[in-house]
């Protein structure tokens, strides 16, 4: 029967949607882990170089050389994180509007499958009828005794 193959065919379809749904939700949990673990790396190693400026006090050449370095060295990896944070959101970003496509794709499939289950219904019971009807049209041509 037609309708039963295209129900089976829209349950399969649906199935495939889920799992591409479940993946756009994993995808999405992913880039906003991401995103805050570099927000927050960018933030920390910011405040690490405000709190490395020097002291008051005498302090030597190769001291302040050395604190220099570190300074850029975290001020860098500031920088990075922030990129990465930005990279991370952009990702996100495109995770949700997959996320939202997949979501809409299933709801479709399910809307669908729902309209082929009532079609297979509504055909099982006109074969139903059809199969009735010749017995029906033999009781009553019948001579009545």
């Amino acid at each position: 029967m037609r309708e039963a193959r295209r129900l089976a065919l829209l349950r399969r379809q649906g199935l495939i949607a889920e799992v591409a749904r479940k993946q756009a939700l994993r995808g999405l949990a992913e880039a906003l882990e991401a995103e805050a673990r570099h927000d927050a790396l960018a933030e920390r190693s910011r405040r690490l170089v405000a709190a490395s400026a020097p002291g008051t006090g005498a302090t030597t050449g190769a001291a302040l050389q050395a604190r220099a370095g570190f300074t850029a060295g975290l001020a860098q990896l500031a920088t990075n994180a922030t990129d990465a944070a930005r990279d991370a959101a952009r990702q996100r970003a495109w995770a949700a509007d997959s996320l939202t496509r997949a979501e809409t794709r299933a709801q479709r499939l399910a809307e669908r499958t729902d309209e082929a289950r009532a079609a297979l219904s509504a055909a099982k019971e006109r074969a139903e009828a059809q199969r009735e009807l010749p017995l029906a049209r033999k009781l009553q041509s019948r001579p009545q005794d």
